[in-house]
């Protein structure tokens, strides 16, 4: 509004001028363009942030969306029956399901009550207590091989509570508690892991004698303490009776963990299968999700046409830039799912032409029928690899890039020592001949004794044969130690160690124990064939003396053994025709020897029918038997991952990749293990979640809220500027007043001259008249 000068008005002896109207309309003639385009600039950087936030909620919101769809699958696992429940752990190897399950029994951990105690600050005694973990099922303990026993010291001033304390922090799978039983005394409870292979035997050592340390001793007295035995699950699966150490099984079937609640009275329902009203659902919502945002960045950035104007962030870079990775992520490859990458188009979801997201439901059960587990690359992240005996996983702190990595291993193997086949299931060991020698790791033991008795079981003399050699005072003072198992019809002896370090010789042994365990006897190059050609694919002539109606023949069991004088016969093989210690039939490949040397199969025959090479012999060839057991050398063994070493955890058999691109990844192997494919796949939900995460939090030059902040900066630096131009035109305006005010007074004394003259010249014509 223009100011009305009054004075300026009234004025009569000046110029008669509205100076201030004047000087208003000169300043705001300069300063009008000049505000207006400050003003624009500060409006339209208020509109940016504005459509920012609206941008970071609808990134909040699908954030939010994607969380509650996380672990959705294309399998729905069901029960008919609350006995037994089933989730899918791993989509990546669950197939669809169906099987009927009857659970017979439940897996328990043993209980053990040691009582009598009148106060739990009660002495217990001084001494030692050995733990070991094991079957007591059979009436005698038989020692769990796969976990090495462990030791309490005990001191003369543990209490019944201190002692509770000692067992709970040894974490050997035992839970230890203090009971009171009622009657003024207190009960030490002991509980185990569930399964039978779980349950204690604690075996006391007093110091001094008689500190009452042998109160807390089950060794010989298990009947007495135990108050509930360690059991195993029973169940029976599609027919077939299985056991299980526990009530939660990640082993019955590929990708599921399925939980036994209680026994059952009947069969149960077990099924998983495709479930395509779900999947289409979860799928519908994801795109629904996307949408919603896309609707948001489509608005936005709008570069305007003949119609409508632009978005508001059309020539936003960042936003620009957040809008093409969204695109990108939904239209890109999911690399690490298998040896063929997904994409979100093979479900059936289109993009339009609007930059939305559609979908083809037709496409996607199509798809779902022939690959079901396509869609977990969608909602789950997984780990997988292309062999079984290899399981593959990732660290809790960060994930590998996704994609397949070239796993090449050579697994860590322990030296061991493995007999001929034994089929004695109560072996008989007497007092005499029961002697055993061995050199473990290079140090060589004195001669042990195992302890004659009429066994329960080939477990429990393996137990028994374990317990005598690390015992041996020459092996435990080298820390030695040995591992006894019988299984696949034989005995091993293990090292304890592992690496090719290890090594396991047997010495000497007693003709009794050697009758069960058949680890020694000679080579007898006689026993089947003497020396002899071989030509290609004929049969060997078996003409040897334990050669009976042409074939040989040996109860006890024997390998092969062929031995070449003069000739290479490494190049090609001899094929071992006969049966097994069962009377099944047999075949074994043996790779010939080199030249003066012999070498053994590693398979028990008890009868052989024909021995062929496949190729004609350099030299001649000796085909007989050996009783001697099966050497395994100690290998220390290594991995590379891409060709970038791994490193090792030996004790759980797992190697780990440290650096590059799939920092982390970790995996596991069976048995001997395999070199394979394993993969990494990082599913569309992790990533599009990943991505918002980082948008939203991240402050780094580019991101959404650097953006902001720089915005928030211009808008300030307009707003001073503003401020500025105010303080900046006041001034000129000052100067105007001073200007027109000077002018004012030189219009005033210059009429103010005018008129003394016009008065004087007036005066003067008067006098002339």
């Amino acid at each position: 509004m223009t100011t009305v000068d009054y004075i300026s008005a009234i004025n009569s002896s000046g110029s008669g001028l509205n100076i201030t109207q004047i000087v208003d309309s000169l300043v705001d003639a300069e300063k009008t363009p000049q505000k207006d385009s400050i003003q624009t600039k500060i409006d339209d950087k208020t509109t940016s942030i504005s459509a920012i936030g609206e941008v970071k909620s609808a990134l909040s919101i699908l954030s939010s969306s994607l969380s509650n769809l996380v672990g959705k699958t294309s399998l729905s696992a069901s029960s008919n029956s609350t006995a037994i429940t089933a989730s899918i752990t791993d989509p990546s190897r669950a197939q669809t399901l169906n099987s009927a399950i009857t659970v017979s029994s439940l897996a328990t951990g043993q209980t053990l009550a040691f009582t009598g105690y009148s106060s739990t600050t009660d002495i217990v005694g001084g001494g030692s207590l050995i733990l070991e973990r094991g079957d007591w099922s059979s009436g005698s303990f038989v020692a769990n091989s796969l976990t090495a026993s462990t030791n309490l010291t005990v001191t003369a001033t543990d209490t019944l509570a201190s002692l509770r304390d000692k067992i709970n922090a040894l974490n050997y799978g035992v839970t230890a508690s203090i009971i009171g039983a009622g009657d003024d005394t207190f009960n030490l409870v002991l509980k185990s892991n569930e399964g039978k292979e779980n349950a204690l035997r604690i075996t006391a050592t007093e110091s001094p004698s008689g500190s009452g340390l042998s109160s807390i001793d089950n060794s010989s007295t298990n009947s007495s303490k135990q108050k509930i035995a360690g059991a195993d699950a029973t169940l029976v699966v599609d027919g077939m009776t299985i056991t299980r150490s526990s009530n939660e099984i990640t082993d019955l079937f590929d990708g599921y963990t399925v939980n036994l609640i209680s026994t059952t009275s009947s069969s149960a329902n077990l099924t998983s299968s495709v479930d395509n009203s779900s999947a289409i659902t979860n799928l519908q919502t994801l795109v629904t999700s996307i949408n919603t945002l896309k609707t948001v960045l489509n608005a936005k950035t709008f570069r305007g046409d003949s119609s409508t104007e632009q978005g508001e962030l059309a020539d936003d870079p960042v936003i620009n830039r957040l809008k093409n990775q969204i695109d990108s992520l939904t239209t890109s490859e999911l690399p690490g799912f298998g040896s063929s990458s997904v994409y979100l188009s093979n479900l059936g979801v289109r993009t339009e032409r609007s930059g939305l997201l559609s979908l083809n439901t037709s496409v996607l059960e199509n798809t779902l029928k022939s690959n079901p587990s396509s869609l977990d690359a969608i909602f789950n992240s997984m780990y997988s690899s292309d062999s079984s005996l290899l399981s593959v996983s990732g660290s809790s702190t960060a994930d590998p890039t996704a994609g397949t990595y070239a796993f090449a291993m050579t697994a860590y193997v322990s030296g061991a020592f493995t007999g001929l086949v034994s089929n004695d299931t109560t072996p008989g060991v007497t007092s005499s001949n029961n002697t055993i020698q061995v050199t473990v790791d290079g140090t060589t033991s004195g001669t042990i004794s195992i302890p004659s008795a009429e066994y329960s079981s080939e477990a429990a003399l393996a137990t028994a044969i374990q317990t005598a050699i690390n015992a041996d005072s020459t092996l435990s003072s080298a820390s030695k130690s040995v591992i006894v198992t019988h299984s696949n019809g034989s005995y091993s002896i293990t090292s304890g160690s592992t690496g090719s370090t290890s090594s396991i010789v047997v010495n000497t042994i007693g003709s009794n124990l050697d009758s069960f365990l058949k680890m020694s006897g000679s080579a007898n190059a006689t026993s089947i064939s003497t020396s002899q050609s071989g030509t290609a694919s004929s049969a060997l002539t078996l003409n040897g003396g334990s050669i009976s109606s042409g074939s040989f023949t040996d109860n006890a069991g024997k390998r092969i053994s062929i031995t070449s004088s003069g000739g290479n016969e490494s190049g090609y093989t001899f094929t071992v025709v006969g049966t097994d210690l069962s009377g099944n039939a047999q075949t074994e490949v043996v790779t010939g020897p080199s030249a003066n040397t012999t070498i053994f199969g590693s398979k028990t025959f008890k009868t052989v029918t024909s021995i062929t090479p496949s190729s004609n012999s350099s030299g001649s060839i000796t085909v007989g038997t050996t009783g001697v057991g099966i050497t395994t050398s100690g290998v220390t063994g290594s991995a590379t991952l891409d060709s970038v070493e791994m490193v090792a955890d030996i004790t759980n058999n797992i190697f780990t990749i440290t650096s590059g691109s799939a920092a982390g990844l970790k995996v596991k192997y069976s048995g001997l293990g395999a070199s394979g494919s394993v993969y990494y796949g990082q599913s569309l939900l992790d990533r599009l979640s990943s991505y918002i995460t980082t948008s939203l939090n991240n402050t780094g030059s580019g991101s959404v809220e650097d953006r902001i902040s720089t915005l928030n900066n211009e808008l300030n630096k307009e707003n001073e500027l503003l401020s500025e131009l105010d303080t900046r035109f006041e001034a000129t305006r000052s100067r105007y007043i001073q200007q027109f005010s000077a002018m004012e007074s030189a219009v005033t004394s210059l009429k103010s001259t005018g008129e003394y003259l016009t008065n004087l010249f007036e005066s003067m014509n008067n006098n002339k008249n």
